[in-house]
């Protein structure tokens, strides 16, 4: 990935995609994951629920003061919205997260990129602030 600054970095990303199949392993997925862009869909609370208890497990695997990116995806169904985008956007600021939406089908908002390079400029600031270390050997989840 293509930082604002110019300089590339490598990112190791875990997609879970919500697939019963990964749900055993998010445990571990959330001790090594440097950094979270965590994406639920606003016409189904149900995975805004779920978000939230992906949530309470980071900040329970000591990873609380980790990155953290809130994705309101599918915003293309506007129309079939149940997350209310305030109530969402209160609560990625209640855990200090960043707030988006996008829609991945249109990429309406233009945000499909800009999430991404969100979660990574500060997954790169923060550990580059803890090790004053330019190599960035980081993983978002």
């Amino acid at each position: 990935m293509t930082m604002s600054s110019g300089e590339e970095r490598n990112f190791k990303i875990l997609d879970t995609a919500g697939e019963d199949d990964f749900q055993k392993m998010i445990d571990e997925w959330i001790k090594v994951a440097d950094g979270f862009l965590l994406v639920y869909a606003i016409n189904d609370k149900e995975s805004f629920e779920a978000l939230k208890s992906k949530v309470n497990k980071i900040k329970k695997n000591d990873k609380a003061k980790a990155p953290v990116v809130v994705v309101g995806n599918k915003c293309d169904l506007e129309s079939k919205r149940e997350v209310d985008k305030q109530i969402a956007e209160n609560y990625a600021k209640s855990i200090g997260a960043k707030y988006y939406e996008t829609s991945a089908l249109t990429d309406e908002n233009k945000n499909c990129k800009v999430v991404f390079q969100q979660c990574a400029h500060m997954v790169v600031s923060k550990f580059n602030l803890e090790t004053n270390s330019k190599p960035c050997p980081c993983t978002i989840y």
